[in-house]
């Protein structure tokens, strides 16, 4: 990783959550807002809602509850590559019955 992080002049990250009946980001369908997922880089700096680090959301779909599975998209980018890629998501919201997710980590690219 430290070859990666010092011969880049910028790194990109995508995650997705795929959910049921669970929201993870934004205003869910009542108009409320909710605590958003937040996601840990490898240096230790976390990216989250209404930050200087927040990540760009692609799609977001979560805030659907209609019994069917969804997805939220999240792209990483930044020119500071010591901060991909994302180690660890905080904040996801208590599961209740009838709720489900799951994370896909997609390819970190350092350009």
């Amino acid at each position: 990783m430290n070859f990666l992080h010092l011969l880049s002049s910028e790194a990109t990250h995508t995650i997705t959550v795929h959910c049921l009946n669970t929201p993870v980001w934004g205003i869910n369908e009542a108009g409320a807002q909710k605590t958003s997922a937040s996601f840990k880089g490898w240096n230790g700096h976390v990216f989250k809602a209404n930050t200087l680090l927040e990540p760009k959301v692609l799609l977001d779909e979560c805030m659907i509850q209609d019994g069917n599975w969804h997805k939220t998209q999240f792209y990483f980018h930044t020119q500071d590559t010591d901060q991909l890629p994302v180690v660890q998501v905080h904040a996801f919201p208590h599961l209740k019955p009838g709720q489900q997710h799951f994370l896909e980590s997609g390819s970190v690219c350092f350009l």
